[in-house]
């Protein structure tokens, strides 16, 4: 349907009617009975066609005026109908036209009648089907008048023309029309406002279509044909505003329901997809939340497991949710602790969050320590519980770990004790005998005793001091190994606490007819060490030396500065060497080079141990060379300090240094026969 301007249409509405007139009118001269017949059917087709029309759509329609006005001009049609089939030329009844006029005035009187009593009630309601009934019983009667009683009166004799009777009532027609035309004018209801115009020509092409029929004598007149062609355009208006009304507008009112209907549900539609989206996202969200949650999340109802976050999932190391759900929670707790769950649950306030519980989960023969917080809550399903699972596992391995440090101190303190009580019962014993054979052999020697039992009394004290230094050795190892060992250190100079421990045993070396050099390239390097330690460790390495050195040979030791910041001491003997099946075993606790039963000195195999640990407490390194029969050289190396002369200037040696060393010297020296 093209969308012209207002004006645009009534120009095409103009040249439309306009052709349709020219084109009825050739018909008229071609042929009357055709141009009659073809004006005449075009309203019964159109009254029959509105009729029906309005028969279908009453429900959609709230104004019944216009649907009384097509049922009118349906019925109007049926009395055209049989106006067409009794017309002269057609004579389908009567070969008399007064039968043919008759049905005409008929129809005039009929819808006259009907449209003056409709107007009355165009803005009331009526019923329909009664409307429809009387007018049926109305046009039966009045064709039976015409056609079969024949006692409706003449209204055209041939050869005379029209009859009184016919004019008056054109002229009644006339008035009757004028009437509804002023009602129409005046009228103020919406829906005849709307139509004004139409309704209007449609008025007057009718009035004037009246009057010329009230002065024609020859049907086949001019004034017949011009009366025709009025009428045709009166009924043109008249079916143009009927169709408009109970067609047109109830359906474009439809279609702009529809249209607001589909717009609302269009809107309901995205409302319900934002909703849908909203409840999607935070449904994803609460499942985003939920497996956000550091502890796991498990819903259980009917004793079966319902839902478990992915949280829960991993605690147990499950890969899929599958395995779990519909699972009886009761199987993954301890049997053990079945009984005091099933009671906690049975026992528990509705509604009110219970205290943190800790239970054992078994899965697939793995054990793990969880704390349990449930809730029962209520839905329209019934009732279930949800439950916080928190991993405790590290939390009950940490109480574990607790529970042994404190069993572990413990046991420490104890072996602390007991080391001090061993040390103290092991050599007070030794210390008072050893004390006694020094008054002894002070009281021997001044009283001028025979040398055997001094030489007896020689060898108990050096069996002492070898008791001793093995003693020492023990307890030393053992602590170190029990991180019982604590140092004392300072930062000292190595290079002078190596040549002080050196010095003190060279008088001793010589009697063994060995020589001991020293020499050093610098004479300051610092380190940070234990100066008691230092001393054990080169007095055992020089202990060595001198138990595997030979007579007359040398012993060397030697100090450089090995790198930046390291400083080497080397130990060097010209002995009986390490064979090589036994380097690698050189510092392996209780090993023994020279186990003979003629060997010159003893020992327990824990002085290179003991030595190795040492070193390494200080952070240095020890490494040998040896070659058998040639000797061996022992490398020791520290890490060396920056100092201040306020950090060393602290440092007091004690008034009986050297001879504390040279006691020392002695027990380390003890394993060595005289």
């Amino acid at each position: 349907m093209y969308n012209f301007p207002i004006n645009q249409k009534k120009v095409i509405e103009f040249i439309y009617i306009t052709s349709m007139c020219i084109f009825l009118y050739l018909c008229s001269q071609q042929s009357y009975v055709t141009f009659h017949t073809t004006v005449e059917i075009i309203p019964v087709v159109l009254g029959l066609t509105l009729m029906l029309i309005a028969l279908g759509t009453t429900k959609i329609c709230d104004n019944d005026y216009f649907h009384i006005l097509a049922i009118v001009f349906g019925f109007i049609g049926v009395i055209d109908l049989f106006h067409i089939l009794t017309y002269k030329g057609i004579n389908a009844f009567d070969d008399d036209s007064n039968v043919s006029v008759q049905l005409s005035i008929l129809g005039a009187y009929y819808e006259c009648i009907m449209l003056s009593l409709s107007s009355i009630y165009i803005d009331k309601k009526l019923n329909f089907n009664k409307v429809f009934i009387i007018n049926f019983v109305v046009i039966i009667l009045g064709l039976s008048s015409i056609i079969i009683f024949h006692f409706f009166p003449d209204c055209y004799i041939e050869g005379t023309g029209l009859t009184f009777f016919h004019e008056i009532s054109e002229y009644i027609f006339s008035l009757c029309l004028i009437s509804i035309l002023f009602r129409i004018i005046k009228s103020k209801i919406e829906v005849v406002r709307e139509n004004k115009f139409d309704l209007i020509m449609a008025s007057i092409f009718q009035i004037t279509s009246f009057l010329l029929f009230t002065s024609y004598n020859d049907i086949y007149g001019g004034i017949s044909l011009a009366g025709h062609l009025f009428k045709i355009l009166a009924y043109y208006y008249g079916f143009k505003v009927i169709f408009k009304c109970i067609v047109v507008n109830p359906y474009s009112i439809l279609f702009k329901e529809l249209n607001h209907k589909v717009s609302e549900l269009e809107c309901v539609n995205r409302n319900l997809i934002k909703a849908n989206q909203k409840a999607h996202s935070i449904e994803q969200l609460h499942e985003k939340f939920i497996n956000f949650i550091p502890d796991g999340i498990l819903v259980v109802r009917d004793k079966k497991i319902e839902s478990a976050n992915k949280r829960f999932l991993n605690m147990l190391e499950i890969d899929d949710d599958k395995k779990l759900l519909n699972m009886n929670f009761i199987d993954i707790i301890d049997s053990s602790y079945l009984e005091i769950f099933k009671a906690r649950i049975n026992n528990m306030d509705r509604h009110i969050l219970e205290k943190p519980q800790q239970y054992e989960f078994i899965w697939e023969n793995k054990r793990k320590w969880f704390e349990v917080t449930s809730l029962i809550v209520n839905d329209e399903s019934g009732e279930y519980t949800i439950s916080t699972i928190r991993d405790i596992e590290d939390r009950k391995k940490a109480e574990e770990a607790e529970q042994l440090l404190k069993l572990k101190t413990k046991e420490e303190a104890m072996k602390d004790e007991f080391f001090a009580n061993m040390s103290h019962e092991l050599r007070t014993p030794i210390n008072v005998i050893y004390s006694a054979l020094q008054v002894e052999n002070n009281y021997l020697k001044n009283e001028n005793i025979n040398q055997p039992i001094i030489k007896y009394n020689k060898i108990i004290r050096q069996n002492c001091l070898r008791l001793i230094r093995l003693i020492n050795n023990i307890i030393d190892t053992t602590r170190i190994e029990t991180s019982f060992f604590k140092p004392n250190y300072n930062i000292e100079n190595i290079v002078s606490i190596v040549e002080d421990i050196t010095m003190s045993i060279v008088e001793y070396v010589e009697s063994k007819k060995i020589n001991l050099i020293f020499d050093t390239e610098i004479e300051e390097a610092y380190v940070k060490c234990d100066s008691d330690l230092i001393e054990r460790i080169m007095l055992n390495i020089l202990s060595n030396a001198v138990k595997y050195g030979k007579e007359g040979g040398n012993i060397e030791v030697y100090i450089y500065q090995s790198s930046e910041d390291n400083i080497s001491i080397l130990i060097k003997d010209d002995g009986i060497g390490i064979a090589n099946e036994m380097k690698n075993k050189i510092f392996d606790r209780f090993l023994k080079i020279d186990t003979s039963l003629s060997r010159k000195t003893e020992g327990s195999g824990i002085g290179l141990s003991l030595v190795k640990q040492l070193v390494e407490m200080h952070k240095g390194t020890i490494t040998f060379e040896s070659k058998l029969n040639c000797g061996t050289e022992f490398k020791v190396t520290f890490p060396t300090v920056e100092y201040t002369l306020e950090a060393c200037a602290t440092i007091e040696k004690p008034i009986n240094y050297q001879k504390n060393i040279i006691e020392s010297a002695e027990i380390e020296f003890s394993d060595i026969y005289y």
